[in-house]
């Protein structure tokens, strides 16, 4: 059933007595679906209450659909929900993402960030090559080249230890 949807009576929701056929039940599930559809009410202030009775609509169908469940309702136990939950079917033009548009997604993203990635270690291993040259043109060796780096690496960490303090100052007190 419908998440926090509870039908109280799934025969008086369809129009149908207890002693209805599964075809007389199927007829008055597509008589009322025909009347509630929410195509039908699209732009209409009644169409949250269409879209709601059309939700009550198709859990009673369910209910009354399955022998098993049918049975265990008529007999009144409320056995006839357990482990047949379904999900609020999303608002009409509602957009839900599942796993395959998330697979889908995964591979488009996976080899742009590999790209990137590669150029990012392609740029830092040429701007480190340069600042060898560099500090090896000024009369240093790669030990002075190490230092010079292990020193703006210092200073890039405590600029953002800074950074991250201030942020965390300017933000307002918690609640």
């Amino acid at each position: 059933m419908a998440a926090g949807v509870h039908v109280d009576d799934p025969y008086a929701v369809l129009g149908v007595g207890p002693s209805a056929t599964q075809a007389e039940i199927k007829a008055a599930y597509q008589t009322m679906v025909g009347k509630y559809h929410p195509d039908l009410h699209q732009r209409n202030p009644l169409e949250d209450l269409a879209q709601q009775r059309m939700v009550e609509i198709n859990v009673a169908y369910e209910l009354l659909s399955d022998p098993v469940r049918r049975s265990a309702y008529d007999a009144g136990s409320d056995a006839f929900a357990s482990g047949h939950e379904r999900r609020t079917p999303p608002a009409a033009g509602g957009w839900r993402v599942t796993r395959v548009v998330l697979a889908i997604l995964a591979m488009i993203a996976l080899p742009l960030a590999f790209r990137l990635l590669v150029m990012l270690v392609r740029g830092l291993r040429m701007l480190l090559a340069r600042l060898f040259e560099a500090v090896g043109a000024i009369g240093g060796g790669r030990l002075a080249a190490l230092v010079v780096i292990a020193g703006v690496a210092v200073l890039v960490v405590a600029w953002r230890k800074r950074r991250a303090r201030k942020i965390g100052h300017a933000a307002p007190p918690p609640p």
